[in-house]
């Protein structure tokens, strides 16, 4: 089977993972021959690329994942570029698997064109799956209906994959988010102070640990390296290296840290998937989504509240006294992600077969 797979390209590491979380379970539940890859952040798909490439070179099309619903400024309200008159000239099986219900509650939820764009797009869809960070409700509250949500592609990079240790040292990943930051921090003033809360965090971990910052997109660079600053035993990534060819290298660290403090969805995700302990900084209704979706909630802090700081310590200390059992709690939720992965591939090849 020669697969076409879309999704977001050439900005966010967290996407690169989940693009080899995606490409592993093609590779395990199909007979696959080969994988192209095109970029969904700008590749329209017009009636000629639909009927010279996609019809012509391919036998499914793979749309996803990532938090590609969203966007009030993309022309049909989320990432994909299509008119929607013509994805019905789509004539190969085509799935749209795990995406994201990315837009925050202050933005209104999707503009009526997308609503419309994304009810067509399901209509003609072999398999439409959102995934398991809250997406489902949210979708559901738009359109009435539930919609199918399976575990985050992100959560399989681990399948038939090696990561090298990079780092020898013990280390914990900090990984910050720095763009869109009037929805992050809802203003300059709580972003700087967050910033004074997250040094005084990192010079508390890095007195027992290396800390090691991960900017997953070109904006989370300045904002490491803000709260890094000055402080010993503290590095921020060589983001340039990363992106994009050596992503690989990036989710490596994520397995061999002892835990990560993360802002965003794939920096909660790709650790989970090894069984490495994370405490998710929220700062949009999917990271506390996925806390709860996956029973972590206790291990999850909202910028917003007035004790972060306060609040933060405590649960880093509750990590390290229960470090071991929440590894084992992991492996028992990794189980039964696998589970429902497996359940909706059954689905799947239902589906799309000849």
């Amino acid at each position: 089977m020669k697969i076409l797979h879309t999704y977001c390209l050439n900005y966010n590491i967290g996407d690169y993972a989940l693009g080899i979380g995606v490409k592993n379970l093609l590779r395990k539940y199909l007979d696959v021959t080969l994988i192209g890859n095109t970029n969904l952040q700008g590749r329209e798909f017009n009636s000629y690329y639909i009927n010279e490439v996609v019809n012509k070179k391919y036998d499914l099309l793979v749309i996803g994942g990532g938090g590609i619903i969203h966007g009030s400024h993309w022309p049909n309200g989320w990432f994909w570029l299509i008119d929607k008159d013509l994805i019905k000239e789509i004539k190969i099986p085509f799935i749209v698997y795990g995406v994201g219900y990315n837009y925050w509650k202050e933005e209104g939820g999707i503009p009526e064109r997308g609503v419309i764009h994304l009810e067509e797009t399901m209509r003609q869809a072999s398999y439409f799956s959102v995934r398991n960070d809250g997406s489902q409700g949210r979708m559901e509250a738009q359109f009435g209906k539930v919609i199918p949500a399976i575990p985050d592609p992100g959560f399989h990079v681990d399948i038939d994959s090696k990561y090298e240790r990079k780092e020898p040292l013990p280390y914990v990943l900090i990984q910050l988010a720095n763009d869109k930051p009037e929805r992050r921090f809802g203003s300059l003033e709580k972003r700087d102070s967050f910033v004074r809360q997250m040094r005084e965090v990192t010079q508390h971990l890095s007195k027992r640990y290396k800390v090691i910052f991960s900017p997953h997109v070109p904006e989370d660079i300045a904002l490491s390296e803000e709260v890094a600053a000055g402080i010993a035993n503290t590095e921020v990534w060589d983001f340039g290296y990363f992106a994009f060819d050596h992503s690989d290298e990036a989710v490596g660290y994520y397995q061999y840290a002892e835990f990560v403090l993360a802002m965003r969805g794939h920096g909660q995700i790709v650790p989970i998937s090894f069984n490495t302990p994370v405490i998710s900084l929220e700062n949009h209704p999917k990271h506390r989504g996925l806390m709860e979706n996956l029973g972590l909630i206790n291990y999850n802090v909202s910028l917003n509240q007035l004790d972060f700081k306060s609040d933060l310590f405590e649960k880093i200390q509750s990590l390290e006294i229960n470090y071991f059992d929440l590894k084992r709690k992991y492996e028992s939720i990794n189980i039964g992600l696998r589970s429902e992965t497996e359940k909706a591939w059954t689905e799947i090849c239902q589906r799309i077969k000849p």
